[in-house]
């Protein structure tokens, strides 16, 4: 494809959790440096690998578009030479200049200029712009000083535009660009010339680097599963860990490796979350889900007899670490653990877990989430939870199995985590539920009564997560996580056990943490029915507190949504405007009568009242809403609402009322 702007900055390996992300970074980036500098193009594709970033530019055109600027030239009332100097360096005459505001303007057209004279701000930019989690800079020899910001060191540049090489010096990382590239660093590394993207994804492919990282993602996927399908078991796929060792490797080798059978006693968890977290294996299973003595694992060359004894050797030590550690464990029980939480702080301000502890159990109502919470933290005394964290409440459900608790409490014990993200799914017990909601609500009434808040991307505690697991479990969880308490009961009382320990929380921290799980409320409801923020604000517009069901509201929202989205909404949305506007400037006359005690001589009105009755037994009837609201207007446009007669104004006044009432409580203020 002629007129086609290929970029590639091959740098260091680039950690293998960033690499997801980076793509729509990339492209994001790049084109918004694109449209910031006038180019004119057609698609932007991005791709991360292993060692580098690539960018194509397809219809990239030679030429930058043509600009206008309004640019500002002296006051009207200057000298007749200061407003002649003003057309003669703008190469304008007199009859150009605009007049506003009491200053003269000129239109000033600025040219289009050569794309090849763009692309060096245009790379410049990017490695400036790119956003990264975590980035680096690295000495420039060249330059005797350090490099702009990057995930690694860059090591080489590659530009071609329309099949030319464009040769630059970028500043920034001290690289000329070229049309060079190499290949996979072990297998390939010889330097390979590029001329367009064709030719560069043909050559990659030939020299083992496989560019695409979902293709690549998707090939690991299909392997891994053949192969094991051929062995009669299943993989266990883990999302996140696919996603690692796509980003680990340029080309993926797939290989299969046996676990010793003495390791295979252990909790079938800690088997799969050792073989993850320490060696990046995939958990093998039989049809029926018990594990394998198995694993699955992908590199970056061929396998060989000295590789797999090593993968062998090494995960022989891990387990030989598991069963120990497990063993160990085993032999204290969870009561002892949890007795060793108040030397371990929560936080500086807030007290130690034992303290947290205690505050959960003020708000608890049943001896199961008594027994849940006295036992839920003791595992992260443990040291199998203290050499693999991801194992946290885990472990904590099958030490508890071993010591014959409950099977609702060790299931709650694993669940009171839940959820851990936007992805993870919610607990199934109540009891799980409910605790989760109080760990949770805790950590939000002592940060946010502490002043200690979430600022721009940085979140060190997790507030806005934790608020988003209230929410999940206030909207989603089936069965009601409040128990018949309100909102305000659990974070009161919660404030009041802080102060029992000692800590002063601020005055303020009922309302705040109320309105910061209200804004949390809208921005997931708003995510969820891919609604604006303001159709939110609209169903809950004048909730001062957290005092509404979230469930009922999100329904509500759900039904504004679809009334939004009638053809007759604009009538419907008139009908409402001209009936608030009325209410709010007779507030005074608003009497509490029920609609079918008043009587009416106007048809109209009589129109009005018989559809608010049927409104009144049918509030979700879409079609009753668009006749009723169809009559309010015609009634609007033939009768005296403001009647001077008050007992016919407090009449009309009061069936309006009620019709707003009705359409406030079922889908907002519209």
């Amino acid at each position: 494809m002629r007129q086609e702007l290929l970029l590639e900055f091959l740098s260091e390996e680039i950690p293998a959790k960033f690499q997801r992300k980076a793509i729509s970074d990339a492209k994001t980036a790049i084109t918004g440096i694109l449209n910031d500098n006038g180019a004119i193009f057609d698609k932007v594709d991005s791709f991360v690998s292993t060692r580098r970033i690539t960018l194509r530019i397809q219809n990239l055109l030679p030429q930058t578009k043509d600009s206008f600027q309004k640019k500002r030239g002296p006051k009207t009332t200057a000298s007749q030479e200061a407003i002649c100097g003003f057309l003669k360096s703008n190469h304008k005459a007199s009859e150009d200049l605009i007049e506003t505001d009491g200053y003269y303007y000129l239109n000033i057209e600025n040219k289009g200029v050569a794309i090849c004279d763009v692309i060096p701000t245009i790379i410049e930019n990017f490695i400036l712009n790119m956003p990264w989690k975590k980035s680096m800079k690295w000495y420039l020899e060249d330059q005797n000083t350090l490099s702009a910001f990057w995930v690694r060191p860059i090591r080489s540049i590659l530009c071609v535009y329309d099949f030319s090489t464009i040769r630059t010096y970028v500043k920034s990382v001290g690289i000329t660009t070229d049309n060079i590239t190499f290949g996979h660093r072990f297998l390939s590394p010889q330097q390979i010339e590029i001329y367009d993207f064709n030719d560069y994804i043909s050559k990659l492919e030939k020299n083992n680097v496989m560019l695409d990282f979902f293709k690549k993602r998707e090939y690991i996927d299909r392997e891994i599963s053949q192969m094991a399908a051929a062995m009669g078991l299943c993989v266990k796929i883990d999302d996140d860990l696919l996603d690692e060792v796509t980003g680990l490797v340029e080309y993926p080798f797939i290989h299969m490796g046996t676990i010793d059978e003495q390791f295979m006693k252990l909790p079938s968890a800690v088997l799969s979350t050792f073989m993850k977290v320490h060696q990046k294996y995939f958990t093998l299973t039989y049809p029926d889900s018990v594990a394998a003595p198995f694993f699955g694992m992908v590199t970056n060359v061929p396998g060989t007899e000295v590789m797999y004894e090593g993968f062998n050797r090494v995960l022989r030590a891990r387990l030989s670490d598991a069963a120990f550690f497990f063993k160990e464990d085993s032999d204290v029980t969870l009561e002892a653990y949890a007795q060793r939480l108040s030397n371990v702080v929560f936080h500086e301000k807030l007290g130690s877990i034992a303290q947290k502890i205690y505050r959960m159990m003020s708000i608890a109502s049943t001896k199961e989430e008594h027994r849940v919470i006295a036992l839920c933290k003791a595992d992260l005394m443990t040291q199998m939870v203290g050499e693999v964290p991801e194992l946290q409440g885990v472990m904590g459900e099958i030490y508890a199995n071993l010591q014959f608790e409950k099977a609702e409490v060790c299931v709650a014990i694993r669940e009171h985590y839940k959820p851990l993200g936007a992805s993870d799914g919610l607990p199934v017990t109540k009891t799980g539920a409910r605790v989760a909601f109080f760990d949770k609500l805790d950590t939000l009434v002592g940060f946010l009564g502490s002043d200690i808040y979430p600022t721009g991307s940085k979140d060190p505690f997790a507030l806005r997560r934790a608020a988003h697991s209230i929410i999940r479990l206030l909207c989603d969880f089936d069965g009601n996580v409040l128990e018949g308490e309100t909102l305000s009961w659990y974070i009161t009382t919660l404030m009041t056990s802080y102060s029992d320990q000692g800590v002063a929380l601020n005055q303020d921290t009922l309302v705040n943490v109320e309105k910061f799980l209200t804004d949390r409320f809208k921005i997931y409801v708003a995510d969820r029915l891919n609604i604006g923020p303001d159709v939110v604000d609209s169903a809950i517009t004048n909730v001062d507190t957290f005092c509404f069901d979230c469930k009922e509201t999100v329904k509500k929202i759900e039904r504004l949504k679809t009334l939004m989205d009638l053809p007759e909404f604009s009538s419907i949305k008139e009908a409402c405007k001209r009936v608030r506007g009325t209410l709010e400037q007779n507030s005074d006359d608003l009497p509490l009568v029920s609609v079918a005690e008043l009587s009416f001589k106007d048809e109209n009105m009589i129109n009005v009242q018989n559809l608010v009755l049927k409104l009144e037994e049918k509030p979700h009837d879409f079609g009753i809403i668009t006749s009723v609201s169809s009559a309010i207007l015609s009634a609007y446009d033939n009768v005296l609402i403001n009647d001077p007669d008050p007992k016919i104004r407090e009449k009309n006044f009061a069936l309006l009322n009620r019709f707003s009432e009705i359409i406030k409580l079922h889908y907002g203020v519209l």
